[in-house]
């Protein structure tokens, strides 16, 4: 239970790297023993500029690897995407897993309310994975009905099946869906996202 408990501690700090990701700026990173320090990392662009490396960090990122939609006046939009072979286990082991990671942001600039679930996205990989579901401890909670003004902002992560596989990822898929109304308007039409993005080095 300890092991647990750690392991998800550990996993809070890492994936809160996506929030704050880009230009230089300050990260949380955590050790061995769990303590944690905060340190100044310096980015690096290849040619391309489409990927980012960040020094000490385990996330490869591709901030050019960006979607946006306005649905009746709800927008939402990708800002980066991220992956990495050395996630922390779920389960709190001593194991690193691979993962796909989103930064969303969704905001209802009408009166009207809206429900949609994108940190309940399907994903689907060019290396032959589709995951139903993601990570629940990873993810932040962007589900469920938006208010007239309502705006948030994010992290959905995904826990790959295929260890070792996030080098070789080139693209990415997200299927979600969203509807005008409230949560209890099932019969409201929808709307249905299938967005692929590129990840370009």
């Amino acid at each position: 239970m300890k092991r647990l408990a750690l392991g998800l501690f550990s996993l809070v700090l890492i994936f809160g790297v996506l929030a704050g990701c880009g230009d230089d700026s300050t990260k949380i990173a955590s050790d061995n023993n769990n303590k944690t320090t905060t340190k100044k990392e310096d980015s690096n662009k290849n040619n391309s500029g489409s990927s980012q490396k960040q020094t000490n960090d385990i996330w490869t990122y591709y901030n050019n690897a960006t979607w946006s939609d306005n649905y009746q006046g709800f927008k939402t939009t990708i800002e980066k995407v991220v992956v990495t072979d050395k996630a922390p286990a779920e389960d709190g082991s001593d194991k690193k897993q691979t993962a796909v990671g989103v930064k969303f942001k969704l905001e209802n600039t009408t009166k009207d309310k809206f429900t949609t679930y994108p940190d309940q996205a399907v994903l689907v990989t060019s290396t032959g994975e589709q995951i139903d579901m993601p990570s629940m401890f990873g993810s932040d909670n962007l589900g469920g009905e938006y208010d007239e003004g309502v705006k948030k902002e994010g992290d959905v992560i995904w826990y790959l099946k295929n260890a070792g596989t996030a080098n070789n990822i080139k693209w990415v898929k997200f299927k979600w869906s969203i509807h005008k109304g409230g949560e209890d308007e099932i019969d409201a039409p929808t709307h249905d996202y299938e967005v692929k993005l590129e990840l370009k080095k």
